[in-house]
């Protein structure tokens, strides 16, 4: 519709009307934005829910050292499943080390309540060089955590999906090998579950020695513990 058939149809409208009827249409598209917001807040949590009822069907409450457990799905399980499941098991994780191209603001959220409520004590975020220039609200909140918790922050050219958990007093060390970044996507992605002090302290040799490219954050990136 061009501009002069809008004139058209508002010709005999007082100027009052026709800012009522404009005030409307903007609260009803504020309306809309919100069920929008809320109909996919919804969908993660239900998505949350099924991947946690999955792997609780699949996988031990609790990991022995030496076993190594193999998982592949269809999109329905995210990485940070395989975290929650295992805190489901012990009271709290010393170390929290995530290596990931990006990572969802939700997933972060989380991750905030865990270091607020104990559940987590110390938390390493290696991402990818895209993270502080396409992940902008994703990045802030990460910064605020490194202010806040004293959690690391190292942005690398980094395309590797690791995840290492770690509680030494409790014997638990844990690697995740992953072929998915900490979001959820509908691909089909491998993970490998593997609770063993080796594999655990190899990974955590390499992540220490890398070196942030992020000026920004360089004073909140020493190496993990």
């Amino acid at each position: 519709m061009q501009l002069h058939d809008h004139l058209t149809i508002l010709e005999g409208f007082s100027p009052g009307e026709i800012a009522d009827w404009t005030a409307q249409a903007a609260l009803e598209r504020q309306a809309l934005g919100k069920a929008v917001a809320i109909r996919r807040a919804n969908r993660h949590e239900l998505r949350r829910a099924n991947a946690q009822a999955q792997l609780a069907s699949i996988l031990p409450a609790t990991f022995t050292p030496g076993e190594s457990w193999h998982v592949i799905s269809r999109g329905d399980i995210d990485s940070l499943s395989y975290v929650r499941h295992v805190l489901q098991g012990v009271e709290f994780i010393d170390h929290l080390l995530l290596s990931t191209w990006c990572i969802a603001r939700n997933d972060l959220e989380e991750i905030r309540a865990w270091l607020d409520t104990g559940r987590v004590d110390q938390f390493d975020l290696y991402a990818g060089e895209i993270f502080p220039s396409q992940y902008g609200d994703e990045y802030e909140l990460m910064t605020q955590l490194c202010n806040t918790y004293g959690c690391r922050l190292v942005i690398a050219r980094n395309h590797s999906k690791v995840t290492l958990m770690s509680q030494p007093a409790e014997g638990l060390y844990i690697a995740i090998e992953s072929s998915a970044n900490v979001n959820t996507n509908p691909r089909i992605e491998q993970s490998a579950i593997h609770c063993d002090q080796a594999l655990h302290a190899f990974y955590l040799e390499f992540f220490a020695g890398i070196k942030t490219i992020d000026r920004a954050t360089r004073h909140a990136a020493a190496s993990p513990a």
